[in-house]
C-alpha cells in the first residue's frame, strides 16, 4: 500500500458514535496506524517482543528491514506534522527527509487522541493507548490528590514550580503502572539509550517516561548542535551490539506554538532540522550504518488558533458557574466536571453563545467507543472528566489564559492535528 491510499486509509476510518461526520475529524488508528503501533514493531525489529501492548504496524511496513538488523535509532520530532512535512515538499525543501523516504519508505499515521506530547510520549514509550496507560492531556484531574494537576512539570496548574507534587509525596513509578518498551528490551539484553533535553533530565516526568533506563543511558542535550553529536557518539559505542536509541527534539513544537504553524519562522526551524539531519548523515561513518534502521516520527501536528476564537472559562461568569472543577485536559479537547445539575445548562450556554464552535460529549461515550483506545484504565474514566468538548474548526476552549505564547495549539482531531509521518530506511542504503 503507497502513501496515498495509506491517508486515505486513515481518513475514511469511523468515528465512534458520539461524533459528528461532518466534522473532518481523524479517528486514532489504534488497530496498527498509530504512533502507538510503534513501540511493538520496534521490539520485534529487534527480535523482542512487547507482551500486552498494541499490535505492530503492518508488516508490508516493515519487515524488510528485518535482515542483519542490529540497532533502532528513533527520532522523534516534537509538532511534525505530516501536513507540514507535505507542505514543505511541494516548496522544496526536505532534502534530507526525502533522501531518507527515497532509500526507505514513507507513511502516515496517526496520533493517539488526545493529540497531544504527554499523552503521546507515554503512548510511544509502552505502545499503549491514552486509555490503558492513563497520562491522558497536559493537565488533568487527579482524584487522589484532589487537585487539576500539569500533567508534564507534575505540579498543581496554579503554579509552574517543577516536580512540587514529588516533594509533597508523588511516587513517579507509580504514575503509569504499565511496562515500557526500554524494560522489556534491557530485560532481553538489548542496549537502550536516550536522548533528551539536558534541562528535563532529571524531572520526574522523564523518570516516568524511560522507566527502566539507568541514569547513564539518559544523555541530556543543551541545543541541536550536540543533539545530534551525541547521537554519532552512541551509534560508535554501540556498535556491533543490539541496541535501541530513541531521540526528541521539541523545536518545531516550540516555534509552532510560539508564531503559528505556516510561518516563515516554522519554515526556518523545519529548515534547521533538515539541515541539521544532512550533517548527521554526512558525518556518519560507513560502519556505523550498517544494521542500523532509522525512524523519524512526530508526536502530533499542530493548528492555527485566532486568539478571538479562543474561549477562556475564568474570563466568563456565565460558563464558570456550572463548573465544579477547574478545565482539564487540552484547548483542543477539553475535559470538563460540571456542577451537578448543570450539565445540561452547560451544553445550552455554549450552544447559545458560541454557536457551532463544541461538539460536547459524554466523556463515557467518548472513552467506550474507543477515541482513547481500549482497554480502559481504571483512573482514565475520572480523569477524562464527565463531558468532553471538541472544538470544531479553529476554536479553543480553556480554563485561564495561558501562561505560555500559544498561536499553534493541539490536542484536537483534526487532519493538521492527528496526521504525523513515517520515515523509516536503513542507514546502509542511503547514497
Amino acid at each position: 500500500m503507497d502513501t496515498r491510499e495509506l491517508e486515505s486509509e486513515i481518513l475514511a476510518h469511523p468515528l465512534p458514535d458520539p461524533l459528528p461526520t461532518d466534522a473532518g475529524w481523524v479517528m486514532p488508528r489504534y488497530d496498527g496506524l498509530s504512533i502507538a503501533n510503534l513501540p511493538a514493531t520496534i521490539a520485534k525489529l529487534l527480535g523482542s517482543d512487547l507482551p500486552g501492548a498494541l499490535p505492530p504496524l503492518p508488516s508490508a511496513l516493515w519487515t524488510d528491514w528485518q535482515s542483519g538488523l542490529q540497532r533502532v535509532v528513533l527520532i522523534i520530532l516534537d509538532a511534525w506534522g505530516y501536513r507540514l512535512l507535505q507542505e514543505m515538499q511541494a516548496t522544496g525543501e526536505g532534502h534530507s527527509f526525502t533522501m531518507l523516504a527515497q532509500a526507505g519508505r514513507l507513511a502516515p499515521l496517526t496520533s493517539v487522541f488526545p493529540s497531544t506530547t504527554d499523552a503521546a510520549l507515554v503512548s510511544l514509550s509502552t505502545g499503549r493507548s491514552p486509555a490503558e496507560h492513563g497520562w491522558l492531556a497536559y493537565t488533568m484531574y487527579l482524584r487522589e490528590w484532589g487537585m487539576a494537576v500539569n500533567a508534564i512539570l507534575l505540579c498543581p496548574i496554579w503554579t509552574r514550580q517543577s516536580d512540587l507534587l514529588i516533594e509533597w509525596g508523588m511516587e513517579v513509578e507509580n504514575l503509569v503502572t504499565v511496562p515500557t518498551l526500554a524494560q522489556r528490551l534491557n530485560a532481553d539484553g538489548i542496549a537502550t539509550e536516550a536522548i533528551i533535553s539536558a534541562f528535563f533530565k532529571g524531572s520526574g516526568f522523564t523518570k516516568m517516561l524511560y522507566r527502566g533506563m539507568e541514569e547513564r543511558q539518559l544523555h541530556g542535550h543543551f541545543h541541536s548542535s550536540d543533539l545530534w553529536t551525541r547521537l554519532l557518539h552512541l551509534l560508535a559505542a554501540t556498535r556491533g551490539r543490539k541496541a535501541f536509541i530513541s531521540v526528541y527534539w521539541s523545536g518545531l513544537d516550540t516555534i509552532a506554538h510560539a508564531y503559528g504553524p505556516g510561518t516563515d519562522l516554522l519554515a526556518a526551524e523545519f529548515r534547521h532540522v533538515n539541515y541539521s539531519l544532512g550533517e548527521f548523515f554526512r558525518h556518519l561513518p560507513s560502519q556505523d550504518r550498517e544494521g542500523t534502521l532509522l525512524l523519524i516520527t512526530a508526536d502530533h501536528g499542530q493548528i492555527y488558533i485566532p486568539k478571538e476564537k479562543v474561549v477562556t472559562a475564568t474570563e466568563e461568569p456565565e460558563l464558570n458557574r456550572h463548573l465544579w472543577a477547574p478545565i482539564t485536559g487540552e484547548s483542543r479537547a477539553a475535559f470538563i466536571y460540571p456542577r451537578p445539575g448543570h450539565k445540561g445548562a452547560l451544553r445550552r450556554y455554549l450552544a447559545e453563545t458560541y454557536p457551532g464552535w463544541f461538539e460536547v460529549v459524554d466523556s463515557a461515550q467518548a472513552l467506550e467507543g474507543g477515541l482513547m483506545g481500549q482497554p480502559i484504565a481504571e483512573e482514565t474514566w475520572a480523569r477524562a472528566g464527565e463531558l468532553l468538548i471538541l472544538p470544531r474548526g479553529d476554536h479553543a476552549l480553556q480554563h485561564k489564559p495561558s501562561t505560555l505564547p500559544l498561536v499553534g495549539r493541539h490536542g484536537g482531531l483534526t487532519p493538521d492535528e492527528m496526521l504525523v509521518p513515517l520515515i523509516g530506511a536503513r542507514l546502509e542504503a542511503l547514497p
